[in-house]
């Protein structure tokens, strides 16, 4: 019954999508579909492919929002429903493919270049090299901790790991591959507790004291507002999530110019500047628009 939900849940959605693309836009060209997932890096990005395209081109983006996770994403860029999205290279380890396909590993070229292979032939589009940025698990203790144990890399906090409680969304403990068991044996060392929780409650947790370390996404913004400091993942333990733009290799063959933009915006965006434009909108309320725009400008992309 829950698949016979889900499915039609994501019917209902493509059929709205599809209501609302297509067509031509105001100058001749064409109207692009660009879908986002809930979390806010992938509308940033989709307000950065929207503006690049229409500032350049006679063409038209029209974003849509909140789709419930990835593989949705995917499902519809196959429809041909979407044309553009925000993808991560540690997806591919998700159960998408059979094993012998896919070899797990923390290199984040080799995911990024098994993604690029084994997600473009088995959707027909392209998946660009990194945006810049992760999004992917990390450890984050207060930057005052770190100063006082002089803490900078996952082994150095194994030095105090007896007096550390860490915070965790309750998935990280029962993970496969990059959960709790793994770090413990790649790291050698276990923390005095792991404590499952909420992830907003987590932070409100390191920040009251409750917790000393928190399970982070490298672009959470709440590292930059309760000043954390990532620690360095020295074992390359957690497999890399790195960000990359994906498109339809129609559309790339059809208009190059298209093509040129998307190209255009690899290697852009650093994990620390993905970070504070995410704080900008979760924190200070701005909208994804007027923070991409910023963005832009300031890079010298859009006048």
């Amino acid at each position: 019954m829950r698949k016979v939900m889900v499915a039609s849940m994501l019917a209902v959605l493509l059929m709205f999508i599809t209501a609302c693309g297509g067509g031509t836009s105001a100058d001749g060209g064409e109207v692009f579909e660009y879908g986002a997932q809930k979390n806010t890096d992938p509308k940033i990005m989709g307000q950065i492919v929207k503006l690049l395209i229409e500032d350049q081109t006679d063409h038209e983006v029209n974003i849509t929002e909140d789709i419930p996770a990835s593989p949705q994403v995917m499902s519809a860029i196959d429809q041909e429903d979407f044309d553009f999205a925000t993808l991560y290279s540690g997806e591919v380890y998700n159960n998408h493919f059979d094993e012998d396909q896919v070899e797990y590993s923390t290199d984040p070229q080799k995911t990024l270049e098994q993604a690029q292979k084994l997600f473009g032939e088995k959707y027909d589009m392209k998946w660009y090299d990194s945006i810049g940025f992760s999004n992917q698990y990390s450890i984050a203790i207060k930057q005052s901790l770190a100063d006082e144990h002089g803490i900078e890399t996952m082994s150095d906090l194994g030095q105090i790991a007896d007096q550390v409680t860490i915070g965790t969304d309750n998935s990280w403990i029962e993970r496969e591959n990059d959960g709790y068991e793994g770090y413990k044996e790649a790291y050698g060392y276990e923390f005095a507790d792991a404590r499952g929780m909420d992830v907003a409650l987590m932070y409100a947790a390191i920040e009251s004291g409750d917790v000393e370390a928190v399970t982070a996404y490298t672009v959470d913004p709440q590292i930059i507002e309760y000043n954390l400091t990532i620690l360095e993942d020295d074992q390359n333990f957690f497999p890399p999530y790195d960000g990359s733009l994906v498109a339809r290799n129609a559309v790339l063959d059809e208009y190059p110019g298209v093509a040129e933009i998307l190209d255009s915006i690899v290697g852009t965006i650093s994990t620390e500047e993905m970070t504070e434009l995410i704080r900008l909108v979760d924190m200070e309320e701005q909208s994804t628009e007027d923070v991409a725009r910023d963005f832009l400008q300031e890079k010298g992309m859009l006048e």
